[in-house]
């Protein structure tokens, strides 16, 4: 048998991103350092096509934006993306549902490749 311990200080990391309602795709701090994210790097999002109900999104960072990638911006500590234009074509009210994904790493095709795992969305509430 060989035992493998648990190590709290991994297990309490928050890997997420949050769609803000200006359309921001924002990273939590411990997910921007295990996605190794930076200003001038690139982000290719896509989706599996075989199941288009499915909303799960699924992220390769690369070294430098370009053309198709959502180039990744730092705003003082933290890190996003614009993504208005994906959250409309997912069809995702992102003015109204409070939409976060948790993030895990995955290998497809033996390459890794990180898993935005949508939540189940509760709408904002306004306050008055």
């Amino acid at each position: 048998m060989k035992l493998k311990f648990f190590d709290p200080r991994e297990a309490a990391k928050t890997l997420k991103a949050t769609a803000h309602k200006n359309g921001k795709l924002g990273f939590s701090a411990d997910a921007a350092k295990k996605m190794e994210l930076a200003a001038g790097k690139g982000a290719r999002i896509a989706f599996d096509e075989e199941n288009p109900e499915d909303k799960t999104l699924y992220v390769i960072i690369s070294s430098m934006a370009m053309e198709d990638t959502f180039k990744i911006i730092k705003a003082g500590e933290y890190f996003y993306l614009n993504a208005r234009s994906l959250f409309e074509e997912l069809e995702l009210d992102y003015k109204n549902d409070n939409i976060v994904y948790d993030i895990s790493e995955v290998l497809i095709d033996g390459r890794p490749i990180y898993k935005f795992t949508k939540r189940a969305g509760v709408k904002k509430v306004q306050l008055s």
